[in-house]
């Protein structure tokens, strides 16, 4: 059986003992709630009050605290799939990374034109252990940048997978993904470095850089 304690843990990223977490677990008030309802009102919080920044990306590692997240109130799918992380864990939702490449056919023109393509790792969302299996949830983009770009808005109940669509409200392509590099109890830099320098080359560090190790 699968050792579900690992995914509840404490980790350098997910600080799920600091004052800013347990300030906003307090907030949320999920008293006598399951756990699938507290996955959900988790997931509404992470969906739209920490808004999706996707310029938010750095080489300092102190940025993917998820305590840190919560003060700048903002961030890109990394940030966001480590603040839903923990808050999970910390409400006793054992929870995990999930960490894949996706093609984007609505990135901006400006990026695209930039990275040279339109597919991007890391993308990160969640992985949440609820009523004995194991449900994935994307809390990636907040309701007022889809009505923005016209997508759907993903909707998560705690049951059923809730991830980014394929298509766009108007039936065309939007969120594809690509490839899977597996599930993760904490941010996997070395496999993100790697992995990001041999898709993007010299782009790389103009968007992540030379990492600051926060360990």
């Amino acid at each position: 059986m699968e050792d579900l304690a690992l995914y509840l843990e404490k980790t350098c990223n997910m600080d799920i003992d600091h004052p800013t977490v347990l300030d906003v677990m307090k907030r949320l008030d999920l008293t006598d709630l399951s756990p699938e309802q507290k996955a959900m009102k988790i997931f509404y919080f992470v969906r739209d009050k920490c808004h999706y920044n996707m310029y938010a990306t750095t080489g300092n590692l102190e940025a993917y605290k998820a305590s840190a997240i919560l003060q700048s109130g903002e961030g890109w799918c990394l940030q966001k799939a480590v603040l839903f992380t923990a808050l999970a864990r910390a409400a006793g939702i054992p929870s995990r990374l999930i960490i894949v490449s996706i093609r984007n056919h609505k990135a901006p023109r400006e990026v695209w034109d930039v990275m040279g393509t339109n597919v991007f790792f890391p993308h990160a969302y969640n992985h949440l252990y609820l009523n004995g299996r194991w449900i994935k949830a994307a809390a990636t983009f907040d309701a007022a940048i889809c009505k923005k770009i016209n997508v759907p808005i993903v909707e998560f109940d705690g049951t059923e997978d809730a991830i980014l669509p394929q298509y766009d409200n108007e039936g065309k392509p939007y969120i594809e993904y690509l490839e899977e590099f597996g599930y993760h109890a904490d941010v996997p830099w070395p496999l993100i470095m790697e992995k990001s320098r041999e898709m993007y080359g010299e782009y790389h560090d103009r968007w992540l850089g030379d990492n600051t190790s926060n360990k």
